[in-house]
């Protein structure tokens, strides 16, 4: 067992074409070691693991997924884990057929109680996907609606094996689980917590969002109809759903609501809170159909060339 915080020492080997790299001696031509450390000890530092099997594991995926090398090998060992052992520890070598893994954006908004339900809503994301960076949590003051408290607002990046959809419904799930209440009355009002797809690696997608039932029914029920990328209706006995392509929602037969969503989502291009968390994590990321840096994103957005001093910073973690 890995005790949080507990010292290991992690060894890796990157599998990279070193070719153009050897002629320009320019390190953009290969893959920045330095790049690949600090996503790996940012990681590994802020997430506790149970074993060093899973902990070998996640660097390897974040080799793949962020650095798209052929292949890696990990090793992780605990030095004095054992009696009369200097270490204990695995190596692992993976390639990109071990994982389906896509980088994804998430932002993320409270303004009740959200300094315990943005830390409550990060405890669940990590059981189900790897929460690699996470921004500063900026205080904003609400947009649309302005008669409600300030909202505080971040961004993680993570790596998830699901679909849009499914992800969508975890999330949802989690929102959920925080007492989120939707208001049809009230859409921009208060909230526990949000939680949307801002971006799905360098894609522009459509995926559907099942939601929740007059009797408030959980999104992560078996019961809940499931839908995935062709529109195929999973788990309602009663057929498939229909779903066109203009972001109508429909009902099922069983009384879940399917509405269509896009990512990128456009808030990035209309909103400071969204846009300046973004820029904190990925600032050199090109969004996909603005061909702009998110950076230079919320330069434009905010009109300051310091934008990450935009909005003040609140303790999360404290």
């Amino acid at each position: 067992m890995l005790d949080c915080p507990r010292d290991v020492v992690i060894s890796l080997r990157l599998g990279c074409d070193v070719r153009m790299a050897g002629k320009s001696d320019d390190v953009s031509d290969s893959v920045n070691y330095s790049d690949v450390w600090k996503d790996v000890i940012n990681y590994v530092e802020s997430t506790c693991f149970n074993l060093v099997e899973k902990l070998s594991t996640d660097v390897a995926r974040i080799c793949i997924a962020l650095y798209k090398v052929p292949w890696v090998q990990v090793r992780v060992h605990k030095p004095l884990a054992a009696h009369f052992c200097n270490s204990v520890g695995v190596e692992i070598k993976r390639t990109p057929e071990d994982f389906n893994d896509s980088v994804v954006h998430l932002s993320l908004g409270s303004n009740i109680q959200p300094r315990k339900n943005l830390r409550d809503a990060i405890a669940f994301l990590k059981k189900k996907v790897l929460v690699l960076k996470m921004s500063s949590p900026f205080l904003t003051p609400p947009q649309l609606q302005t008669n409600q408290p300030d909202i505080v607002n971040m961004a993680v990046q993570i790596l998830t094996e699901m679909s849009p959809t499914q992800l969508k419904t975890f999330t949802s799930g989690i929102e959920n689980e925080l007492l989120r209440v939707r208001d049809p009355d009230n859409k921009h009002g208060p909230r526990t917590v949000d939680i949307d797809i801002s971006l799905w690696g360098s894609e522009v997608l459509e995926y559907d969002v099942v939601s929740i039932d007059e009797e408030g029914a959980n999104l992560n029920s078996p019961n809940v109809v499931s839908i995935d990328k062709e529109g195929t209706n999973h788990s309602s006995p009663n057929g498939h759903v229909s779903i066109d392509k203009e972001g109508t929602n429909h009902s099922s037969p069983n009384g879940h609501v399917i509405t269509r969503k896009n990512v990128p989502d456009p808030d990035i291009l209309r909103f400071a809170h969204v846009a300046v968390p973004l820029a904190e994590i990925s600032p050199h990321l090109r969004h996909p159909t603005n061909g702009s840096t998110l950076s230079s994103i919320a330069r434009d957005i905010t009109g300051r060339e310091d934008y990450a001093n935009t909005f003040p910073i609140v303790e999360l973690f404290r």
